[in-house]
């Protein structure tokens, strides 16, 4: 379990998760926007619940602890897809050139010709 301090609170949620939350986090103060997220975690009479918190450029999270066995179950499984598919929309596309292939190449448009040829 990893501990994310919020507000103040202090959230016991899987490692992954607690990750996915500062790097989502991240990605949101970059665009300078904010996003509500929900994922489960650790209550303290031990049942796991759900808590909602707002993130974006203000927000102040600290995340410590180390991962381990413990998990939350389908709940953090499908809260760690949620916010991969989250920090995906949120950052620009990027093409590899092809194992193998130049990376000059990209930039190689020689044979296209030019206007008036």
């Amino acid at each position: 379990m990893k501990h994310i301090a919020y507000t103040e609170t202090v959230i016991d949620t899987e490692g992954r998760l607690a990750d996915l939350v500062l790097e989502y986090a991240k990605v949101l103060a970059e665009a300078n926007s904010a996003d509500t997220v929900s994922i489960p975690y650790r209550a303290e009479s031990g049942s796991v619940e759900r808590i909602t918190m707002l993130i974006g450029p203000a927000s102040q999270l600290t995340a410590w602890g180390e991962d381990g066995d413990d998990t939350l179950g389908p709940a953090a499984d499908e809260a760690a897809a949620e916010l991969q598919r989250r920090i995906r929309r949120h950052r620009p596309a990027f093409v590899a050139p092809e194992p193998g292939e130049p990376d000059a190449a990209i930039d190689d448009f020689d044979d296209l010709g030019r206007p008036g040829d």
